[in-house]
């Protein structure tokens, strides 16, 4: 899922990578396009159709580049942000990044860093309401007591194994 503006290029690079990584390691990656985005919008009338979806469900990841979602017209003429939608349809309620120091690159806070941050994917920001008065304007965010609950289960979770992970790594040393 290629995107718009400058995701095909960055989809290219990292189907480059993948390629790379399946050549080097025998991983036997296969991959399947399908358009989203602006280039959807001209050949099926949406920029997310059903057929996308549908892919999506099937496969087990996807590459997903940028989107223009600000340049898409309204929903009803078939404007819908893939990446969002996605997020719901597929319940992709945790964006987790991790981050860590790795050796031979000083750490620019001055102390190694190992840690992961557990973000709600689907509420917040991406389900903000926006209220417009002139000349004032308002902003209400949506966070739910069961989103809440499910994102602390999910880093709990996470916690866990990364510990016991390092303390197996440790008891092989």
């Amino acid at each position: 899922m290629e995107g718009d503006g400058i995701g095909p290029e960055i989809t290219a690079a990292t189907m480059n990578v993948l390629a790379a990584a399946d050549d080097a390691f025998g991983l036997g990656l296969s991959f399947a396009s399908i358009a989203i985005g602006l280039a959807a919008l001209r050949s099926e009338g949406k920029t997310l159709s059903e057929r996308a979806i549908e892919a999506a469900k099937k496969a087990d990841g996807v590459i997903l580049g940028p989107v223009s979602h600000n340049e898409y017209p309204p929903l009803s003429q078939g404007g819908l942000n893939p990446s969002g939608e996605l997020r719901k349809r597929l319940d992709l309620f945790a964006n987790i990044r991790p981050a860590r120091s790795r050796g031979g690159f000083p750490p620019r806070c001055g102390a190694p860093v190992d840690l992961v941050i557990v973000r709600e994917n689907t509420e917040g920001f991406y389900a903000i309401a926006l209220c417009s008065s002139v000349p004032a304007s308002s902003c209400q965010r949506r966070i739910s007591r069961s989103q809440c609950a499910r994102l602390r289960g999910r880093a709990r979770r996470g916690s866990r194994r990364r510990h016991l992970r390092s303390r197996q790594g440790a008891a092989r040393k």
